[in-house]
C-alpha cells in the first residue's frame, strides 16, 4: 500500500511539473548587440532558427526585446559582421558581440576614398493612407563597383518614437565576374541565393550608375517620428570589403494631417437590437388578517374588513396557482384568541380558529400545490401587553398604566390578570368594544416565488446586490437611468464583462469614448460584419479613422449599404485619408477651404495649392498649410513668414513641425 502511494505521488508530481512546462513555453529575452569595436549595432536582424522567421531588430542603441521559446535558438545577423547563433537556455538577458568582416589592412585607403561617394539625392517618406513610401535615387561611382563585387543597399524605415525598424526590400547588384562565381557556387540555380529576388541588372558606365528606388511599408500610428536609414555593403567572393550606414530622410510628408472633418458617434436606433425583457425569479410575501366573534371559532362575516381580506386572500392564491411562472412555497396560519376568560379555554379556542381557517383556505388549493407546499400552523392567546401598547398609541396613558400595574402584579398568572382587569370601571365601556375584537384574529402569511419583470427600483437593488445577476435588458435599463458618463462607462463595461457579445453595450461604450475624444477601435472589432447595424459600422469606422488606421476604416465603410444615413460623407472622408486623393478632390474641391488645399498638396499640384491657399483665413492650421505650399515652390521667405505666424497662433504646431518633412528644413 505504501509503495502504491509513493508511485501515485510521483506520478502526480510529474504531471504537475509537466503542466508547468506547457504553460511556460515562451520567455521574454532582452539585451544589447555590439560590434567587436564596442559599437552598438542598430538594425541587427534576429531570427528564430526553429521557424526561420524574423522576431526582432535592434534599435538605434543596439537594444532588442523579443518573446521566444524558452529552449529556442536565435541567429543574429548584420551586414558587415559575421552572424552568430545563440541558444536561449532559459536566459532572460542575452548580450551579443558580432565580429566585423570588413578588411582593415589594404582596403583602408580605398574605403577612405569612396566612403562618401555613394550619393543619395534628397529623399522623403511620403504617407499615403497607412502606407509609408520611400522614394529616392542614389549614384554609385564606377570605382566603387568592380566586376568581382556585389553591392547591397538595405533601406530601413525606422520608428524613432518606438525604436523599432521595418526592413524594406534591398537593392542587390552583382558585377559580371561575381555573378559567374555565384552561378557556379549554386550549381547554376541562382534561386538558391537568398538575395536572388532582389538582384538587378547593373547599368554601370564610366561615370557610375544612377539607381532609382521605391518601396512602401504599412504603418498605423502616423503621429510618431520616423526616419529612413540606409546600410551599404560591398563584398567580393569571400569577405565584406566595406560597410556603412547613414540616414537619408527624416519626418513624414503628410499634408493630410491637416484634413478637417467631423464625424459623430451614433447610438443604435433600431428596436430590433434592443434587449427584450427577461423574467426573473423573485420571492414575494402575502399577509391577511381576519377577526372572530367573541368566544366563537367562526369568522365575523359582518365585518367589512373580513370580507375584503378574504377576497384578497382568495384572489392572490388563485392568481399564484393559475400562473405558470409562480409557485407557492410556504403557508403559515396563526390562530389567536383574546385574553379575557380562562387561559386554557382561550388556547383551545385559538386552536379551533386556526383549524377552521386552515380547512377553509387550504381546501381551495389544488392537490399539486399542496404536495409541494410547506404548511405551518400555530395558535396562541394574546396577552394584555398588546392592549397596553394599543392604549398608549391612542394616548390613553392612565388606562394603559392601570393594565400595566395588573400585569406587573401577576406576571405569570394570566387567569389572575383577567379577573383583575374585568374589575376596572371602564372594562365594558372601553376595553370590550374597542380593544378585545382586535385581539381575536387569525393571521395568514404565505411565501411564493414568481418569474416576473423587475421594476426599475428592483433592478437597482439587484445591481447593488450583485450586478452579475442582471439580464441584458436590466443592464439596458441601468444604461438609461445613468446620470453621468462615468456611470454609463461603468455599466457598459460590467455588461460586457457578463455578456461579452452584448452588441448594444459595446456600441454605447465605443460611442462614449469617441465623444470623449479617446476612441478605442478594439471594442467593436468582434461585431464588424456585413449585416451589423449601420450605427455600429459607422462608429467603428470613426474610431479607426481617429486612430489613423485608414485602410481598415475603408474596409469597414465598404460594408455600409449605399444610401445609408451620412455614409456618403463618411466614405468620402475615408477615401481621402486612405490615399484616394483624386476621388476625394471631386467632392471636397467643390467646398473649397483647407481640405481642397491639402488634397492638392497630396497630389503634388503645388502651384494650384499655393494659389488656393491665399484665400484661406488666417488660422493657425491654414498658415501652416500655406507654409508647406510655399516651401514646396521654394518661396522660402513666404514659407518662413507663414510658419512663424502659425506658431504664433498655435505654439503646439511646433511639435508637429518637428516630424513634418515638408517644413523641417524651415526650423
Amino acid at each position: 500500500m505504501k509503495k502504491f502511494k509513493k508511485v501515485y505521488f510521483l506520478s502526480a508530481l510529474m504531471f504537475l511539473f509537466s503542466g508547468i512546462g506547457v504553460v511556460a513555453q515562451n520567455l521574454r529575452v532582452a539585451g544589447v548587440v555590439r560590434g567587436n569595436n564596442e559599437e552598438r549595432l542598430a538594425g541587427v536582424t534576429i531570427i528564430n532558427k526553429e521557424t526561420g522567421k524574423v522576431v526582432g531588430l535592434t534599435d538605434e542603441d543596439g537594444k532588442y526585446s523579443i518573446v521566444v521559446p524558452v529552449d529556442g535558438s536565435l541567429n543574429f545577423t548584420c551586414l558587415g559582421y559575421d552572424g552568430q547563433d545563440v541558444k536561449v537556455k532559459g536566459r532572460q538577458t542575452i548580450d551579443v558581440v558580432l565580429m566585423s568582416t570588413a578588411v582593415k589592412i589594404q582596403e583602408i585607403s580605398v574605403i577612405a576614398k569612396i566612403k562618401n561617394k555613394v550619393i543619395f539625392e534628397p529623399s522623403e517618406i511620403e504617407v499615403v493612407g497607412n502606407y509609408f513610401h520611400l522614394r529616392t535615387r542614389f549614384k554609385v561611382p564606377a570605382e566603387l563597383f568592380a566586376s568581382n563585387t556585389r553591392l547591397i543597399v538595405q533601406p530601413t524605415l525606422y520608428n524613432i518614437t518606438r525604436k523599432k525598424g521595418v526592413l524594406l526590400k534591398p537593392v542587390v547588384t552583382d558585377g559580371r565576374e561575381y555573378m559567374l562565381t555565384q552561378e557556379r557556387m549554386y550549381e547554376f540555380n541562382l534561386k538558391n541565393d537568398p538575395l536572388e529576388p532582389y538582384l538587378r541588372k547593373s547599368e554601370m558606365t564610366k561615370n557610375g550608375e544612377l539607381v532609382s528606388y521605391h518601396d512602401s511599408a504599412y504603418v498605423e500610428n502616423l503621429q510618431e517620428d520616423f526616419r529612413a536609414d540606409i546600410r551599404l555593403s560591398l563584398e567580393n567572393y569571400n569577405r565584406i570589403l566595406f560597410t556603412d550606414s547613414f540616414q537619408i530622410a527624416r519626418g513624414l510628408v503628410n499634408p493630410l494631417r491637416f484634413f478637417e472633418y467631423k464625424l459623430e458617434a451614433r447610438d443604435i436606433s433600431d428596436e430590433r437590437y434592443f434587449p427584450k425583457p427577461e423574467l426573473q425569479l423573485r420571492n414575494d410575501k402575502g399577509e391577511v388578517e381576519l377577526s372572530f366573534l367573541p368566544g366563537k371559532a367562526s369568522i365575523d362575516t359582518k365585518d367589512p374588513k373580513n370580507i375584503s381580506e378574504l377576497a384578497k386572500l382568495r384572489e392572490r392564491l388563485s392568481a399564484i396557482e393559475s400562473n405558470p411562472d409562480a409557485k407557492l412555497q410556504s403557508f403559515s396560519i396563526l390562530g389567536i384568541s383574546s385574553p379575557e376568560g380562562p387561559h386554557d379555554k382561550n388556547l383551545v379556542l385559538a386552536k379551533n380558529r386556526m383549524d377552521l381557517a386552515a380547512e377553509s383556505i387550504l381546501s381551495r388549493l389544488s392537490k399539486e400545490t399542496l404536495d409541494f407546499l410547506k404548511i405551518q400552523t400555530d395558535s396562541k392567546v394574546e396577552t394584555w401587553n398588546t392592549a397596553i401598547e394599543m392604549m398608549r398609541h391612542d394616548s390613553l396613558f392612565r388606562q394603559a398604566q392601570d393594565l400595566q400595574n395588573i400585569v406587573d402584579k401577576y406576571p405569570d398568572n394570566p387567569d389572575r390578570q383577567w379577573r383583575a382587569v374585568i374589575r376596572l370601571p371602564y372594562y365594558r365601556s372601553l376595553i370590550v368594544p374597542r380593544y378585545l375584537p382586535l385581539l381575536r384574529r387569525v393571521e395568514y402569511n404565505f411565501d411564493y416565488s414568481i418569474y416576473r419583470f423587475l421594476t426599475d427600483e428592483e433592478i437597482k437593488e439587484l445591481y447593488l446586490e450583485d450586478y452579475k445577476q442582471l439580464s441584458r435588458h436590466e443592464f439596458w435599463r441601468m444604461f438609461t437611468m445613468a446620470e453621468s458618463d462615468e456611470e454609463k462607462e461603468k455599466y457598459y463595461k460590467q455588461a460586457l464583462e457578463v455578456y461579452p457579445k452584448f452588441m448594444l453595450a459595446a456600441n454605447n461604450l465605443s460611442a462614449l469614448y469617441i465623444n470623449q475624444g479617446r476612441p478605442d477601435d478594439s471594442i467593436l472589432e468582434p461585431f464588424v460584419q456585413k449585416d451589423a447595424p449601420e450605427e455600429l459600422l459607422t462608429n467603428q469606422a470613426v474610431a479607426l479613422l481617429s486612430n489613423w488606421k485608414y485602410e481598415k476604416a475603408d474596409s469597414v465603410v465598404s460594408l455600409i449599404p449605399d444610401g445609408a444615413y451620412s455614409v456618403e460623407y463618411l466614405r468620402s472622408v475615408t477615401r481621402a485619408l486612405n490615399g484616394n486623393y483624386e476621388e476625394a478632390l471631386d467632392i471636397f474641391g467643390q467646398e473649397g477651404g483647407i481640405n481642397e488645399v491639402v488634397l492638392l498638396l497630396a497630389l503634388k499640384r503645388n502651384a494650384e495649392a499655393w494659389e488656393k491657399a491665399q484665400k484661406l483665413p488666417e488660422t493657425a492650421r491654414a498658415e501652416y498649410v500655406k507654409a508647406i505650399a510655399a516651401n514646396r515652390l521654394d518661396r522660402v521667405m513666404d514659407a518662413i513668414n507663414h510658419i512663424e505666424k502659425a506658431f504664433e497662433l498655435d505654439p503646439s504646431l511646433k511639435e508637429v513641425a518637428k516630424v513634418d518633412a515638408d517644413v523641417m528644413d524651415l526650423l
